[in-house]
């Protein structure tokens, strides 16, 4: 996912420009095959490219989680199903949550 989509993300979780419109272009990015739901490699990035924005922002806030559990937070949030896909809608319902948790 890497830098662009990192900034994507820090405009979602600082509320910047409208968020669907952000998770909207953020999701574009994300699913590479236009099959409409993140699965394999796609999910894996994005979970770990995730993780890495959640361990970094929590870091500054004073909170000490290591990645794996983050990761593993990550997945019960963003995948609530446990289906190994992330849909459009789950990453809408779910998303600014999420980065809301790390504040």
């Amino acid at each position: 996912m890497g830098g662009n989509a990192g900034k994507m993300l820090k405009n979602i979780d600082k509320g910047t420009g409208n968020c669907d419109k952000e998770i909207d272009k953020l999701f574009n990015k994300l699913d590479k095959d236009k099959s409409g739901v993140l699965e394999g490699k796609e999910y894996d990035d994005f979970l770990n490219d995730a993780m890495k924005y959640m361990h970094s922002d929590l870091k500054k806030g004073g909170h000490q989680y290591d990645e794996p559990t983050i990761r593993e937070w990550l997945k019960q949030w963003l995948d609530p199903n446990g289906d190994g896909k992330i849909t459009r809608s789950e990453l809408k319902q779910n998303l600014k949550a999420v980065l809301d948790a790390g504040e």
